[in-house]
């Protein structure tokens, strides 16, 4: 038989009882709303890609990583501003006119809103490139790797580059450039999961 002793304590357990179920949900709610968040900016993968073109870097995120686990130097488009027609030489922010397959990205959508993504990843080894500078076709112009994204403009990638000179300025007619051996890291790194395919990039002007 229980005394008055024990029989008084039902009320406080009943509390304490009350208060953990309570934190447990509330915290069920904060990591739902942390997954929910992590789910927009990453898709099904476990990486994305920030690129910010004013200071020519391009960040790489991982999943549960509050900071970029990496953060490269790169070169953007010769012209300045957001992509407006093919062969502006210009590095795009938002959606182009090429019909997309991203549910919502129609034309001048903000990829900060809708991010680009990675359509694959192709050897570029044996690539050439004429750049129109009288030099003709240049051998290894795109580096080891070229990471082609869905931006709904023809031909917009991240990839290495035959010039490191040109990393950190105004140089590309549009892609954005990375020296080889960071190109080479970051190809690896997203295509750990799905060989890359999928992979978010977030281009911005800052």
């Amino acid at each position: 038989m229980l005394n008055d002793r024990s029989k008084s304590s039902y009320p406080r357990l009943f509390m304490l009882m009350l208060i953990i179920a309570a934190a447990a949900f509330a915290f069920e709610i904060k990591t739902s709303a942390a997954d929910s968040a992590y789910t927009k900016v990453f898709g099904e993968q476990d990486y994305f890609i920030c690129v910010h073109k004013l200071s020519y870097t391009l960040e790489l995120f991982k999943r549960g990583e509050a900071n970029p686990i990496r953060t490269y130097k790169c070169a953007v488009g010769k012209n300045t501003g957001d992509k407006q027609r093919a062969g502006d030489n210009t590095t795009p922010t938002s959606w182009g006119g090429v019909l997309p397959s991203i549910p919502g990205a129609a034309p001048k959508t903000e990829s900060s809103k809708i991010p680009f993504v990675v359509e694959e990843i192709d050897n570029a080894r044996n690539w050439t490139h004429d750049f129109g500078d009288g030099k003709s076709e240049i051998k290894g112009a795109y580096g080891p790797w070229f990471i082609s994204l869905n931006t709904g403009w023809d031909g917009i990638g991240i990839h290495g580059t035959h010039d490191p000179g040109s990393i950190g300025t105004n140089a590309s007619e549009g892609c954005i450039r990375l020296h080889n051996k960071d190109v080479a890291e970051l190809k690896k790194l997203i295509a750990s999961k799905n060989k890359g395919i999928g992979v978010r990039v977030i281009i911005l002007e800052d």
